[in-house]
């Protein structure tokens, strides 16, 4: 679900670096990617307040100067980090009940918001979904990725609110908290990253898209005809919008 590249905009006006302290920890990314990747866990494990860019530095093995080559400050590292982190799956909600994507089955986009967002937590090489949930995040870095999540809520609350109307109960009774169980067990995927292994990873993704039909009243034999045309969805989206 995740788009870890950032626009030059972004970007600190391009000068010379130093040469690096240290040997390169991780030959297969860019130095720009080890900042951010070593800035996320640096993140997770003190705080974003209490990170410095030095130690993001000294985590990459580069010089300070170097880092700011990439980045002007500690501000523009966790924009970067933030940027696209939930923004992705709400742009697949949106094209899947916006009407580009024709008449769909309530239950089988249910289950295609759900893979989609199972995907792109997965993806999340940096686990970034930590992060935004850090409690000293300013709240001006934070704005964007809170609506976006926001919004991605409350997509899963009205499929499943639609799901379950066509099960024959009534959605208006229950509470939002009710409708918002199966965005909370796709979110769930991300301590399975703790507890887990990449081994179980996707068959346990595959079994909380399941779940995800089962919370909402899906019939058994009704739940693999659903995800499979969900995965219909999901694909059909890739192709048009060129995703890997």
């Amino acid at each position: 679900m995740t788009d870890q590249t950032d626009d030059q905009t972004d970007a600190a006006p391009r000068r010379r670096g130093r040469p690096r302290s240290a040997p390169r920890r991780d030959s297969s990314l860019s130095t720009r990617d080890e900042i951010l990747a070593a800035a996320s866990a640096l993140f997770g494990a003190q705080g974003y307040t209490d990170t410095t860019t030095r130690q993001i530095a000294d985590a990459v093995g580069i010089k300070q100067a170097s880092l700011y080559y990439h980045f002007a400050d500690k501000s523009q590292i966790l924009r970067s980090l933030l940027k696209g982190t939930v923004a992705p799956s709400v742009r697949f909600a949106d094209w899947l009940r916006g009407g580009q994507a024709g008449d769909v089955d309530a239950a089988a986009a249910l289950a295609a918001l759900a893979r989609y967002d199972l995907d792109g937590l997965l993806r999340d090489r940096w686990n970034l979904h930590v992060v935004y949930r850090l409690l000293d995040i300013a709240e001006t870095e934070f704005t964007e990725t809170r609506e976006n999540q926001q919004a991605l809520r409350r997509h899963y609350r009205e499929l499943s609110a639609a799901v379950l109307e066509q099960q024959g109960v009534d959605a208006k009774a229950l509470a939002d908290t009710d409708l918002e169980l199966v965005f909370g067990l796709v979110e769930g995927i991300i301590s399975q990253r703790q507890w887990g292994d990449a081994g179980t990873r996707a068959d346990y993704a595959d079994a909380v898209v399941r779940g995800c039909l089962r919370l909402v009243h899906v019939p058994e034999p009704e739940i693999g005809g659903a995800v499979a045309t969900g995965e219909s969805y999901v694909a059909r989206f890739r192709a048009e919008h060129d995703e890997a």
